[in-house]
């Protein structure tokens, strides 16, 4: 979407409508998205369960019929670059490769191998990426997207020795302007993104309540979507703590106002837990609270670590209760010192995590392959729609 107003060619992407267990769904058909040509493939009902037999059914009735057929609309159009939305299908851009001499670019979303949610396909996929990996660099020269410099270690160590860094980091609009922080005696916290297992949602919710307990007035808002089943489980979870009147669960929101869901809190969060091995990356949820003009409360991870002491934007905490109640109840004592964050973490995001700058090493990539032949688009193969 970046490079597309500097190609001389068409930029199409073809995806599929719906993936995963969280609820994330698209209309499939033909669209038109930011300037870009965007097909999505029908998929069918996905089974919502965490079981295995639901794994398996998943798996032999819906991504196995669809993603062959992903697999036919790739190789049908000729372009001079394959960019993989997400690794696990870098057969299809080996495949446009063989057909087309295309230039391909493998989009490594995770740690290689670190993946081990229960109940997960991309868990399968994950226990023998690493071997794969190693088999794809020895035949044939392919690109990586590392989201922080550890994974790109890792990638590297696989054989893979073109590999660039982009992280997650939003588009300029993103936030297009300051908002101050809201008025009030309350420390309002955000959560925004999907919501499923292993994001910290539960403990967020537990630590509020505690430090509610013990009479710091903290508010948390929870927007995002999320399976039936797992919403449900946290509104349970809300309700039997009698937590109504301060933790809210409000549903999902469009892409273009999430920014102007963060602003409505002094605080923005971006947690995972250590449930999987994977989660040890930079979020763009961090990326996207900074940017907002928020300060962050984020995962304790390495990663975290070293951009919050860099860039003073936040603070990084074990993503367990009593640890993330403790720092609500001092965020909660030093309100005023929490707004005074603010403009720092929004100038601090507009001047060092813009994607348009983020990704000029990629652009310039794209823009070599595609030259000045119109006639040859670059194909982008997300891991699903327009979320």
């Amino acid at each position: 979407m970046t490079a597309a107003p500097h190609l001389p060619g068409t930029i199409r992407a073809v995806t599929l409508a719906r993936v995963g267990r969280n609820g994330a769904a698209d209309d499939a058909g033909l669209s038109r998205i930011d300037g870009i040509e965007v097909e999505q493939l029908p998929v069918g009902s996905i089974d919502q369960r965490r079981r295995l037999t639901a794994s398996i059914r998943n798996l032999v009735t819906v991504y196995i019929p669809v993603l062959w057929h992903l697999r036919r609309r790739v190789l049908a159009t000729r372009a001079r670059t394959v960019f993989v939305g997400h690794i696990a299908l870098f057969w299809i851009g080996l495949a446009h490769r063989r057909r087309w001499g295309s230039q391909v670019i493998l989009n490594g979303r995770e740690r290689p191998g670190g993946i081990r949610t229960r109940g997960s396909l991309a868990t399968w996929f994950s226990r023998v990426e690493p071997a794969l990996l190693r088999l794809v660099a020895r035949r044939a020269p392919v690109t990586v997207i590392a989201v922080c410099e550890s994974h790109a270690a890792q990638f590297r160590r696989l054989g893979l020795d073109d590999v660039l860094v982009i992280r997650n980091v939003p588009l300029a609009a993103f936030a297009p302007e300051f908002v101050p922080p809201p008025p009030g005696p309350d420390l309002i916290v955000a959560c925004v993104g999907t919501l499923y297992p292993g994001r910290g949602v539960e403990a967020l919710i537990d630590a509020t309540v505690t430090a509610r307990a013990a009479g710091a007035p903290v508010r948390l808002e929870v927007t995002g979507p999320a399976s039936q089943q797992y919403r449900a489980a946290l509104l349970d979870r809300v309700r039997a703590a009698d937590a109504e009147a301060y933790i809210s669960l409000p549903g999902p929101c469009p892409s273009t106002e999430v920014a102007a869901r963060i602003q409505r809190a002094h605080v923005a969060t971006a947690l995972y837990e250590a449930v999987d091995p994977a989660n040890d990356s930079l979020s763009n949820k961090l990326f996207e609270g900074v940017v907002a003009g928020r300060p962050v409360i984020a995962g304790d991870l390495a990663e975290n670590r070293a951009l919050i002491g860099r860039f003073a934007v936040g603070w990084s905490v074990p993503v367990e209760p009593a640890a993330l109640s403790r720092l609500l109840r001092e965020l909660a004592a030093d309100l005023p010192g929490v707004r005074a964050m603010a403009e720092h973490c929004y100038l601090t995001g507009r001047s060092e995590f813009v994607w348009e700058a983020e990704t000029s090493v990629l652009q310039k990539r794209l823009l070599d392959a595609a030259g000045e032949q119109s006639s040859s688009p670059v194909t982008s193969i997300p891991s699903r729609g327009q979320q």
